[in-house]
């Protein structure tokens, strides 16, 4: 997705999670203004076992959702 923003010179909505270890230091998140609300979240198949990483990402996604009882940001 970003080699086609950089290619477009264009942007993409998204949770605005970025990882600077894997994308560079050319990428940033600017919060969009707005009243919509994105719904983030995961897909696990069955009885499967989750990853560390896996496991890190819920344990982050809880911290957010534990400040942010009302949908606003702290």
């Amino acid at each position: 997705m970003l080699n086609l923003m950089v290619g477009l010179n264009g942007f993409t909505l998204c949770s605005g999670i970025i990882c600077e270890e894997l994308n560079g230091k050319d990428y940033r998140a600017v919060k969009l203004k707005s009243d919509e609300k994105m719904t983030i979240g995961y897909i696990a198949r069955k009885d499967s076992v989750l990853s560390a990483i896996g496991e890190k990402y819920l344990q982050e996604i809880a911290k957010y959702q534990e400040g942010n009882h009302n949908g606003e940001e702290n």
